[in-house]
């Protein structure tokens, strides 16, 4: 490559593709323009927004606002403050990032920016932190931070538990969840996660926290519909000294205060005994609890919550807390059933053989294609926790390295047994007769000619009731008249 005349130094010998490999081999390394669009990303970021995003390998990358594909960086930033340079530190990928960002300027306007990693992966970091650590107990640096709450945390294997690529599948509706995992990662927002029984609720917990500044510390779950409500309370705030008879002497921690600096996990949500509610209501407005004893704490928590039910619905029945609903719902991850997106199903078939070819010693390949065209048609009342554990059991009896449709023998009888199962859509009694009570009150109307009045008498249901279910299943009731 031709050296530029307006160099100071006749220091650059390099062809075009010797400086595009040097650049592959700069670990992290993203280049933007001044506007923050990509000018280059190297590959080991690619594989990482492959495996997050499902990338497809001919994307058209340059040109592209950086944060659609890298929604933790911190270029734009850096961009706007007005900085020449700078050091940061954050968790993109399922890993742990420290990198230093640039300014680069020509030289009559800016050019862009570039960042660079300092680490290529999460162990390094951890390596890095133990020598400062050892630095620290030898007196020759000094840290704020408490020694011993460091050392206990970077004594695990590894820094972070989850991986986001535990979280399987390429489906929109994946694909959509993945990224705004990433979007709300550095944000301390409420999480409110729905969905049937074995969706995956708890692995997108956990991905949210492990992907967080909150990752070195453990989330603390709370399965709330396991604790007996006379002991909600103290188990959920704790108590001082003697602050009832049989009280544990000194105290108790309770479970906010067990997850200061980290996440809460409140699993069964709906559980939540009535009289906890403005409780934990009060602890997510003032970020403190008081403990049984009267002794105020403050808390840093991030409060995640999870739930099978309709909690709009509960509200509207004055079993849920309207405000804590809202609350809690600041950021709403809706995941959807199984057999909502069966696309993704090989995958994941793919990842459960290998999970248990590693826990029970095997060496299963896959499943043939009579056994995946089961699985197609089968509607996956158990979601996700189904598919897992018919995967496991088939392969405890099988005598192949590839699963045949008489593995699942379980499955093609359900299937042959009841012919109509393949035109039920899986819905649950409640949202059948939901569909009923629509379907009932839109004939009444059409009947009666939109008379609410006689509609309420001919359903024999209060008129309050009818004006409520009208716009509970948004009808429009002068297309009835």
């Amino acid at each position: 490559m031709k050296r530029q005349t307006n160099l100071k130094y006749n220091n650059f010998d390099m062809t075009l593709e010797e400086c595009r490999l040097v650049l592959d081999n700069i670990d992290g390394l993203i280049i933007t323009n001044e506007t923050g669009k990509i000018k280059y990303m190297s590959p080991s970021i690619l594989d990482r927004m492959d495996k997050r995003m499902g990338l497809d390998k001919k994307s058209q990358i340059a040109g592209q606002p950086v944060l659609q594909l890298h929604p933790t960086c911190h270029i734009p930033a850096f961009l706007d403050s007005g900085q020449r340079e700078t050091n940061t530190y954050y968790f993109t990928a399922g890993v742990a990032t420290v990198s230093r960002i640039k300014r680069v300027n020509g030289e009559k306007q800016g050019i862009g920016a570039l960042e660079y990693d300092f680490f290529v992966d999460d162990y390094q970091i951890r390596n890095f932190l133990l020598e400062i650590i050892k630095l620290a107990d030898g007196g020759q640096i000094d840290l704020t931070e408490s020694i011993e709450e460091i050392k206990k945390r970077l004594s695990k294997p590894e820094i972070i538990k989850y991986k986001m690529s535990g979280i399987i599948g390429k489906s929109p509706a994946m694909k959509a969840i993945k990224e705004k995992i990433f979007a709300i990662s550095n944000y301390n927002s409420t999480v409110l996660i729905t969905g049937e029984t074995g969706s995956g609720k708890e692995l997108i917990a956990h991905a949210i926290h492990d992907i967080s500044r909150r990752a070195l510390m453990d989330m603390v779950e709370v399965n709330c519909a396991a604790i007996p409500e006379s002991l909600f309370e103290s188990e959920m705030f704790g108590y001082t000294d003697g602050a009832f008879t049989g009280a544990k002497k000194g105290g108790k921690a309770g479970k906010f205060e067990m997850a200061h600096k980290s996440t809460l996990f409140l699993d069964e949500v709906d559980q939540l005994p009535y009289h906890i509610q403005p409780k934990l209501l009060r602890v997510l407005q003032e970020k403190s609890i008081d403990k049984i004893g009267s002794r105020i704490v403050p808390v840093d928590v991030r409060v995640i919550a999870a739930t099978n039910k309709n909690l709009k619905e509960l509200v509207n029945q004055g079993k849920f807390r309207e405000d804590l609903y809202y609350r809690l719902n600041v950021v709403n991850f809706d995941i959807p059933p199984l057999r909502e997106r069966k696309e993704d199903i090989p995958e994941m078939v793919q990842h459960f053989i290998a999970r248990f070819n590693k826990s029970l010693n095997l060496n299963v390949e896959g499943v043939s294609d009579e056994a995946m065209q089961l699985f197609y048609r089968y509607r996956w009342p158990g979601n996700v926790r189904e598919l897992s554990n018919i995967i496991e059991r088939a392969m405890t009896v099988c005598k192949s390295d590839i699963l045949s449709q008489r593995d699942f023998r379980e499955l093609a009888d359900i299937l042959q047994r009841d012919a109509s199962y393949e035109d039920y859509d899986g819905s649950t009694l409640e949202q059948i007769c939901m569909r009923a009570e629509k379907e009932a009150i839109e004939k009444a109307l059409a009947f009666c000619n939109g008379n609410k009045t006689k509609v309420a008498q001919f359903l024999q249901i209060s008129r309050p009731a009818l004006y409520y279910k009208i716009e509970k299943y948004a009808i429009d009731s002068c297309q009835n008249i």
